[in-house]
């Protein structure tokens, strides 16, 4: 999940009686106006009220002798590894191997004199103990989110907007666009974080949130944003070393780079190669967008891409494999940030950013990766689209044909203008 250490140490406290979103200061109460972002004294007193009353809160619903010597950042070791119900996957989310988390729980045990986790022949399962301590925890944790949303009350322009996005689409995509929508709105800073993992909005982890998958939580409003089309590709100098790949003959011997991540499974593809027999080619597997595109443009083998990869400018060929998979890209915010104008204003951004009537590639229909670069082309020229046939491995044409067209029609430099 990728909590900072400040953010893991403060979420899992709380008190009970927080002031809800739209309370109103003392001297305010009779104008009704609501608490902004200059009752900075108020929110850090509701911080210090919070915080004071932390063990109180716990030892009310929690009676264990050793608990006034625990340390918070061990409750939250507790509830996380409740949440995720698997200690690989709780020390994946603190940062730290499964051994260290083991450690840390049995230290933890020794404080309370109770056990918390029960040894069981398959592993480790959270008992009684462990649960209630894990229930308050997560109590606490929705209370210090509210005390989070009076910061959430300002809803004009100036301020903050973290845009959660994976990573090709917000490194090779979103990010040339960043000045433009900077000269637009000068009083808005944007954050982007790029990662190939989810990101819990309702956590704070981000405020708009562009995924791979349909966000599940009725909590979050959430819309199709577009499609991305994955493709065959492979670089000139691979062609040019190792010839044209197929699903026959030659084409066994062809090295196959994968990505795999939380939003990338890759389980259509997978399946391709299999059909094919070819999935023992796979000599390249990375979680990173940037090194997946990097390893097929330097030619280490054949690789799924985006097909708006062809407007950026390098030196990558389509190749006809009979394989085309489609992947719906959404876009998701909390329902309550509908009326903060900022958070509008990029959504509307990012909207036109990924416009299919604008950029064909992100239509709901296929279009092949050599038409979408000779459209490019024409538009760009200003002249109607030549007719254009696929690179098609199957169609008797020599390496050196499908190359030489590639680099014909690659004469025009397309990075700056396309995107």
């Amino acid at each position: 999940m990728g909590r900072s250490p400040n953010f893991d140490r403060c979420i899992w406290l709380g008190v009970h009686e927080l002031p809800r979103s739209g309370t109103t200061s003392e001297g305010d109460s009779k104008a009704g106006k609501p608490l902004g972002r200059s009752d900075a004294a108020l929110r850090s007193n509701l911080a210090d009220h919070f915080f004071a009353t932390q063990a109180s809160t716990l030892m009310q619903h929690v009676h264990l002798p050793g608990l006034e010597n625990v340390s918070w950042d061990d409750i939250a070791l507790i509830a996380t590894i409740a949440e995720f119900e698997s200690l690989r996957q709780a020390a994946k989310s603190f940062g730290v191997n499964a051994s260290t988390l083991v450690r840390r729980v049995e230290k933890l045990e020794a404080a309370l004199g109770t056990q918390i986790l029960d040894r069981l022949p398959h592993g480790f399962q959270m008992n009684e103990a462990g649960q209630a301590i894990a229930e308050v925890a997560r109590d606490m944790q929705a209370q210090f989110l509210r005390l989070q949303d009076v910061s959430r009350l300002d809803q004009g322009v100036k301020g903050k907007v973290t845009i959660a996005v994976t990573e090709g689409l917000g490194t090779f995509w979103l990010a040339p666009r960043l000045s433009q929508f900077a000269e637009e709105h000068p009083d808005v800073l944007l954050n982007l974080r790029t990662s190939m993992n989810f990101s819990n909005l309702l956590q704070n982890e981000a405020d708009i949130a562009i995924q791979l998958k349909k966000p599940e939580n009725p909590d979050l409003v959430a819309a199709r944003l577009c499609h991305m089309h994955v493709y065959p590709f492979a670089s000139v100098a691979y062609l040019e070393e190792y010839g044209l790949p197929t699903l026959a003959g030659k084409g066994v011997d062809h090295r196959i780079v994968l990505q795999q991540s939380e939003q990338v499974t890759n389980k259509v593809i997978l399946e391709f190669l299999r059909q094919h027999r070819i999935e023992r080619n796979v000599s390249f597997v990375t979680n990173s967008s940037i090194a997946h595109l990097y390893a097929i443009e330097r030619g280490i083998g054949v690789g799924g891409l985006p097909t708006f990869t062809m407007v950026l400018g390098g030196q990558l060929v389509p190749i006809d494999l009979g394989f085309h998979h489609t992947i719906e890209v959404w876009l998701s915010y909390r329902s309550d940030l509908r009326k903060v104008r900022r958070i509008l204003f990029v959504i509307d951004w990012l909207r036109k950013a990924f416009d299919p009537k604008r950029y064909p590639w992100f239509a709901p229909a296929f279009i092949h990766p050599a038409e979408l670069m000779e459209g490019v082309r024409a538009a760009l020229s200003e002249r109607k689209p030549a007719a254009s046939s696929p690179i098609n491995s199957d169609d008797g044409k020599h390496t050196s044909d499908v190359i030489a067209d590639f680099k014909r029609a690659s004469k025009l430099s397309l990075r700056k203008d396309a995107i």
